[in-house]
């Protein structure tokens, strides 16, 4: 799973064979098919080829323009005026994050923690520094050890402190790290169950010009010059996990997506239009926690020194016609890459929630199809499958052994498909008490 449910992906690839080259299909299923961060750009260069294929005639890289590249997309509207060649690109801050590797830094703390099985928060803060030859050149890094030594400076320098609050029980403390190049904070509190922690945005674009955005557009820029395209030239942005293309307006002490295309247009007046679409960004919720949108949204930019101008109304409505018939996303563009990395090949993400209707015991419950049917494959067992319900002093209880428990036994048996997702529903209904595994009743 990535975006969108490997399902999903198959229906806009079945869609596509009636109005792409079979090549062209091929190379789009053996890109989605990779199991690192460029299966998401393929997905991405999917959809779009898919929602411009519901208003016009596309292809894809096609040997139609005379110049040795060849772009992304060429469109042409059906029945109307617009036309134009487009590259695709996906824009990250993988880079940046390579350089701060907070998000590996927590996950080894929580795995280190667990090892000494600690049951209570963890709460870290990690110090930060800015600097660079000017102002507008400036980088923040975060201090932090490198990737390479992460786990080995953890276990050295955390690693005793985690076994002294296991040894000694201790309900609250606190711990300082400062080493050359390397200061963080941690605290821990039995008491409460929800971890966090703090860094100083590392993804804060200082530059116009040097920022991961303003890359990917000069790159696709120079791309498109040598393809010799005579029709008007865009280049698409998609949500790779890039903090600046969640920024459009002006940012305090920061530069802004805004600033950073209008630098590239007042460069490059080859390039007519620049088309943004990402996820909204997460938001905390008091109630609920991280809440995450699952929704594309896309702001469109026009160059105004662009001599070939497309009429900016009739394509924001041409691109959003498209859009709407892509199928639910399953993910954000950062969770599907955190996916990609981790899943079995081929393979999208099941059910992470069991369902009961009428309480407890009393009804049904629904689950997984496709866990079910790991555990009765020999894949997993049907402890490990339930164990992942757990909750920090609180084991979950397996359905089944409580229903065998109080002489219940399954009625029926169910399954409710999911077309836009990877997994399938099983409801397992429970009759009334059955006297095969209980007590045989006098009346």
């Amino acid at each position: 799973m990535a975006m969108f449910a490997r399902r999903s992906l198959q229906r806009l690839l079945d869609d596509l064979k009636t109005k792409l080259s079979p090549e062209a299909c091929a190379k789009l299923a053996h890109g989605l098919n990779q199991s690192d961060a460029s299966a998401l750009g393929y997905e991405w260069e999917l959809a779009l080829l898919f929602a411009l294929g519901q208003a016009g005639t596309i292809s894809y890289e096609a040997d139609t323009h005379g110049g040795p590249s060849r772009p992304d997309i060429t469109f042409a509207e059906n029945g109307g005026s617009i036309r134009f060649v487009a590259d695709v690109t996906m824009v990250s801050d993988a880079g940046l994050e390579d350089e701060n590797p907070v998000m590996r830094f927590s996950q080894s703390l929580h795995r280190l923690k667990r090892k000494y099985r600690l049951s209570g928060s963890l709460d870290y803060r990690v110090s930060g520094v800015t600097d660079g030859p000017s102002p507008h050149k400036q980088k923040t890094r975060l201090k932090l050890p490198k990737l390479s030594e992460l786990d080995v400076f953890l276990a050295e320098h955390v690693g005793p402190w985690f076994r002294q609050l296991a040894d000694e029980k201790q309900a609250r403390a606190t711990l300082q790290v400062n080493e050359p190049g390397v200061a963080f904070s941690l605290s821990y509190d039995e008491s409460e169950r929800h971890s966090g922690g703090g860094y100083p945005a590392y993804t804060a674009a200082q530059s116009r010009t040097q920022n991961p955005v303003f890359t990917a557009l000069k790159s696709k820029a120079a791309q498109l010059k040598k393809s010799s395209a005579t029709d008007p030239c865009g280049i698409i942005l998609c949500d790779g996990g890039c903090a600046l293309l969640s920024k459009p307006g002006r940012q305090m002490q920061q530069v802004g997506l805004d600033e950073t295309i209008a630098e590239f247009f007042r460069q490059h007046s080859s390039v007519a239009f620049v088309v943004v679409l990402v996820f909204p960004p997460s938001r905390v919720d008091a109630f609920t926690g991280v809440f995450k949108e699952l929704k594309i949204t896309g702001r469109l930019y026009s160059n105004p020194r662009a001599a070939n101008a497309l009429p900016e109304e009739q394509l924001i409505a041409l691109i959003n016609r498209g859009l709407a018939q892509l199928p639910q996303p399953v993910a954000t563009p950062r969770d599907a890459l955190y996916w990609i990395g981790r899943a079995r090949d081929h393979e999208g993400q099941t059910h992470a929630n069991i369902e009961y209707s009428g309480g407890l015991m009393t009804g049904s419950v629904k689950l997984s199809a496709r866990q079910i049917q790991e555990v009765l494959a020999g894949r997993t067992t049907a402890q490990e499958l339930f164990a992942q319900f757990d909750h920090p002093g609180r084991p979950f209880q397996n359905p089944f052994e409580m229903a065998l428990r109080q002489g219940l036994t399954m009625e029926s048996v169910s399954l409710t498909k999911q077309a836009d997702a990877d997994d399938d529903l099983l409801e397992v209904r429970f009759g009334f008490s059955d006297p095969a595994i209980s007590k045989l009743k006098a009346g």
